[in-house]
């Protein structure tokens, strides 16, 4: 286990399942938002519906894309914390600044490390 306060591993850890629980709950809402799932766009036969459809389903897709990969580092973080291995560099092996880890929780590298990787 790295060198963090339980108080700072709970907050985190709550942070997470929050994140986790609004995340699923947008999936679900853009899944109910997908026009190419609703009968009565798709039966419209209005110029330009087509259109309309599949830009915004579009737009929905790459939405619950990026939810879906966010919730699957969410999963990791909260599965490091599980393992006693949460806030480990994943490059140096360092621990990730604990600010860090408040301010982005599902953060895999420190501050210095993610800086050369930027580059």
């Amino acid at each position: 286990m790295l060198d963090f306060p339980i108080k700072t591993l709970n907050t985190i850890k709550r942070i997470l399942l929050r994140q986790q629980r609004d995340i699923e709950k947008n999936i679900a809402e853009f899944e109910q938002e997908d026009p190419v799932k609703s009968p009565a766009l798709v039966e419209s036969s209005e110029p330009g519906t087509d259109s309309f459809i599949a830009d915004s389903h579009a737009k929905i897709m790459v939405l619950q894309q990026q939810l879906k990969q966010t919730s699957q580092s969410i999963g990791r973080a909260l599965s490091k914390i599980r393992k006693g291995t949460y806030g480990k560099c994943e490059k140096c092996g360092k621990q990730i600044e604990i600010g860090r880890l408040l301010a982005m929780p599902i953060a895999r590298y420190c501050l210095s490390d993610l800086k050369k990787i930027a580059k």
